[in-house]
């Protein structure tokens, strides 16, 4: 009766439930249509939170929520190593068998105090998986999955083409109750993927975290049942999804459990795929490649050690070469056919991403190596001297095999918007690299002092070596980052923290040569990357970025103020003279 009198809602119930905004269409709203449901409005209404607040809590809410069942899952897969491992030291296989009952008595009782745990809030649930795996119509979902394939997926390789496209066919020949929760949860995250990559001119970003929490939902029947590679091909999807956080902690769980998987069936070891067609084999790889990838970058990134040991990797790097389809009996051999390939938007030239990927992964592995490992604080100064000269030279090598269409200054105008955000992060890679081995990140306190002090005082600090390449690889970013469609705070981390790095140093590089020949272009790129950074900071409430946009303003300020000093005395000498 109360409710009665009180502003009607704005959201469906399907749409304030699932926390997606409503377009209030009539008859039923297009994600009603969407899900094959009524569009109804009888659900009672929740106080609202501040505005400025909400999508923050929203996502601290999902964060978190992920966050407990990864903690719960990372024990989990634990126990279950420490126990598969018993089984390497012993022959025999009365001891396989016992190790084997054990391992399922420990996984049934471990998921069933998981589905206990999880609540995923849907109204109807399947009995078994406590979970109703609805999917939106096949017509809806087929087009997405096409067009993931063609463009995402053709440079990823995370899934093979004519599988997935059979396994969707196949999950929507099966009733809800018999599901299997792998497969829908594979479909969930293809989706998800689509939308965060804005992959069609319908994407929508709300929609991504929909679909992700759906996977999660049933992320105890990925991790704990019968482990195969489309498992694996899930949770990278859900590190893929979740890295685009500003908490890495529930990336880094799900990918140390996705890379224990992953050696689990042996994708990182060529002798577990010997009698397998070459496909099969090829697509193995290819996860545990795209695993590697995350692993290696989350590692950097976060300051903690990868998972995977390059010593351990019986799997050769795939060639950066771009062969040509071989045709037998006039069709295309399918074990001929590159992954990983990028073109120019006129077709004229070609590049591998994904190779080119791997090997910076591997650099960027040799990175947290020279940086953070306690190996490395043990070596002599001449050791580490040698260790950083390898990296270097390694990361040089690598940004010299670019082809000149692909470089962050030109491709804006050379390639397609997809392969524009994945060049993004790619550069972003290139430059965190370069910008923490000169010790002049972002992050990096004593280099923030350092600048802080010159601004205040004037006393320049120790400029890295090649200090203008630095200069020019971080003005070539912030060109190519400014090219994007849009920068929001979904995608805004994936590259945010280079993003910012990369301002400091054209700020930094103008106060201290106010009438360098670049001065108007970084000008435009730092004001521009300022009004980026307002607003991501006014839709995550993050106050790390708040305080960084602070701190640029600042310097902004008496670069500008330097140059127009710079600009007096230049005027006075020409008059003088």
């Amino acid at each position: 009766m109360m409710s009665s009198s009180k502003t009607p809602r704005k959201s469906c119930d399907l749409c304030y439930q699932r926390k997606i905004k409503c377009d209030r269409a009539k008859p039923r709203c297009s994600h009603c249509i969407t899900y094959v449901t009524d569009c109804t409005y009888a659900a009672p209404s929740r106080k609202s939170r501040p505005k400025k607040r909400q999508n923050c809590a929203e996502t601290d809410a999902t964060a978190g929520h992920t966050q407990d069942r990864l903690r719960n899952l990372e024990d989990l897969v634990e126990q279950f190593s420490e126990t598969a491992n018993v089984g390497h030291h012993h022959n025999g296989a009365q001891h396989q068998t016992q190790v084997q009952q054990q391992e399922e008595i420990s996984m049934d009782t471990a998921s069933q105090t998981i589905l206990a745990s999880i609540d995923n809030g849907f109204t109807v649930k399947n009995p078994k998986h406590n979970v109703l795996m609805a999917l939106p119509p096949l017509e809806h979902v087929l087009p997405i999955v096409n067009i993931f394939l063609k463009s995402f997926n053709a440079v990823l390789p995370l899934f093979h083409d004519d599988t997935l496209v059979r396994l969707v066919h196949n999950l929507y020949n099966i009733p809800y109750p018999r599901r299997d929760p792998v497969a829908w949860a594979a479909i969930n995250i293809v989706l998800g993927l689509a939308h965060r990559n804005d992959l069609m001119s319908s994407s929508n970003n709300n929609l991504s975290v929909e679909y992700l929490n759906q996977a999660e939902s049933v992320l105890s029947s990925i991790v704990l049942g019968d482990i195969q590679l489309l498992n694996i091909q899930v949770l990278v999807g859900m590190v893929l999804l979740l890295q685009a956080s500003p908490d890495l902690t529930p990336s880094l769980i799900l990918i140390a459990t996705t890379m224990r998987l992953a050696h689990k069936i042996g994708l990182h070891d060529r002798a577990a795929s010997g009698n397998l067609g070459a496909v099969n084999a090829r697509q193995r790889a290819c996860v545990f490649w795209m695993a590697y990838i995350l692993d290696k970058d989350l590692s950097m990134r976060s300051k903690q050690p990868s998972v995977q040991l390059d010593d351990d990797v019986d799997l050769e790097l795939p060639s950066p070469e771009v062969f040509p389809y071989q045709v037998i009996d006039g069709c295309i051999d399918d074990a001929s056919v590159g992954s990983g390939i990028i073109v120019t938007a006129d077709g004229t030239v070609e590049m591998n991403y994904f190779a080119t990927r791997i090997q910076l992964a591997v650099i960027e592995g040799g990175v947290y190596d020279y940086l953070y490992s306690t190996r490395s604080q043990k070596r002599s100064i001449e050791e580490r001297s040698h260790a950083l000269d390898t990296i270097a030279y390694a990361l040089e090598t690598w940004r010299a095999s670019i082809p000149f269409e692909f470089s962050a200054f030109v491709a804006p105008d050379t390639v397609s918007p997809i392969v524009l955000q994945l060049l993004a992060v790619l550069h972003s890679t290139s430059l965190a690299c370069t910008t923490l081995l000169n010790q002049a990140n972002a992050w990096n306190t004593s280099w923030m002092e350092g600048i802080r002090k010159y601004a205040v005082e004037g006393i320049l600090p120790a400029l890295p070596p090649r200090w203008e390449a630095v200069v020019d690889e971080a003005r070539q970013l912030m060109v190519l980052l400014g090219a994007l469609s849009h920068q929001n705070r979904w995608n805004f981390w994936t590259t945010g923290c280079t993003h910012m790095t990369a301002m400091l140093l054209l700020i930094f590089n103008g106060m201290q040569r106010p009438q360098h020949n670049q001065l108007s272009l970084d000008n435009k790129l730092v004001d521009t990357g300022l009004q980026m950074l307002d607003q991501v900071a006014e839709e995550t409430q993050s106050e790390i970025v708040r305080s960084f946009h602070k701190t640029c303003t600042g310097l902004r300020q008496d670069a500008q103020q330097r140059c127009d000093e710079a600009s007096v005395m230049a005027n006075i000498l020409d008059l003088s003279t």
